[in-house]
């Protein structure tokens, strides 16, 4: 039997993100870049790079938001997700 979202929630110890699912921060860069060096829409200072482990149960969804910096996505188990790319622009 394959293990539930219940378990790896548990296993990795994920708590609620406040766009829905579960998440855990798993790095973050020692260092920054000043947010007067960044373009305009950024307001303040950003990593230069940070990873999470993110979940989505059954029927939860993620809410809609727009991306400030890349993401790049890992599939390691579950069924498909549906992406709704009318809502992807720049």
């Amino acid at each position: 039997m394959g293990k539930t979202a219940d378990y790896w929630i548990e296993k990795l110890r994920l708590i609620e993100h406040p766009e829905g699912g579960y998440f855990r921060e798993t790095y973050r860069s020692e260092e920054s870049i000043g947010g007067e060096y960044l373009p305009e829409r950024y307001q303040v200072s950003h990593f230069f790079s940070t990873a999470i482990y993110y979940l989505l149960k059954g029927d939860q969804f993620s809410a809609f938001h727009r991306l400030k910096s890349d993401e790049l996505w890992n599939f390691y188990v579950g069924s498909s997700l549906t992406l709704n790319s009318r809502f992807c622009f720049r």
